[in-house]
């Protein structure tokens, strides 16, 4: 039985670098990845489990607060997209490449959305699909917005860090609907989520150094 092909070493650094935290960051979840090679040859030929593992090394890379663009990055040096591109021409990759970058991007796009999902639901007490809270929410700013702070709290209390919940935002119904449909520039959404996440972070530093309240005296217990 021949051993399967791997992938080359990329050339660059920041290849090189973002296959080690690829590796690092399946170990985190697999336990038993010893290398790439093994990593490799254990995903390559199961397609299915290979973007499984994909969208766990996705997720773990998102609330460690690394942006989405890096994380699509991240994916390339994954087994799924190196088995597909594994012994092909330069000219045959140009032509595979723009569907491995949709792929890339709409795990990572689609991760995020769960996430913001999965606070929602928690912090609303409804489970609902990404599509019905989209509908329950866009209608109005005031409860987008909210919502958004809702989340944020509880993504903080989730122990993510402020990067990763600002990045989060931009998957809830107010940030998807004013960029979407209004037009609003990716960077004024990027200034709205991280100005909501500074502003929860400052209320929840004021009630953790909020002073307890001492009971007041019942009259006729006094000395």
């Amino acid at each position: 039985m021949t051993a399967p092909q791997l992938p080359k070493e990329p050339e660059s650094e920041k290849g090189r670098l973002l296959r080690q935290q690829y590796l690092a960051l399946a170990k985190a979840s697999l336990k038993d990845a010893k290398d790439y090679e093994s990593l490799y040859t254990r995903y390559s030929d199961n397609p299915t489990s290979a973007q499984g593992l994909d969208q766990e090394v996705a997720r773990a890379a998102l609330q460690t607060g690394k942006a989405p663009r890096q994380v699509i990055q991240l994916l390339a040096q994954g087994p799924f997209t190196q088995q597909q591109v594994l012994g092909l021409s330069d000219e045959e990759k140009k032509e595979v490449l723009p569907k491995l970058l949709q792929y890339t991007q709409t795990t990572v796009d689609s991760l995020q959305q769960q996430r913001y999902l999965e606070y929602a639901c928690s912090v609303t007490g409804k489970i609902q699909s990404y599509p019905d809270l989209y509908r329950d929410y866009v209608s109005s700013d005031l409860t987008g917005i909210q919502l958004d702070q809702k989340v944020t709290a509880a993504a903080l209390g989730a122990g993510e860090s402020g990067e990763a919940v600002a990045m989060l935002l931009h998957q809830g119904p107010y940030a998807r609907f004013q960029q979407d449909v209004q037009g609003v520039a990716p960077q004024t959404i990027e200034q709205y989520a991280r100005g909501t996440v500074a502003q929860v972070q400052a209320i929840q530093a004021l009630q953790v150094g909020q002073p307890r309240r001492m009971p007041t005296r019942t009259r006729g217990m006094e000395a």
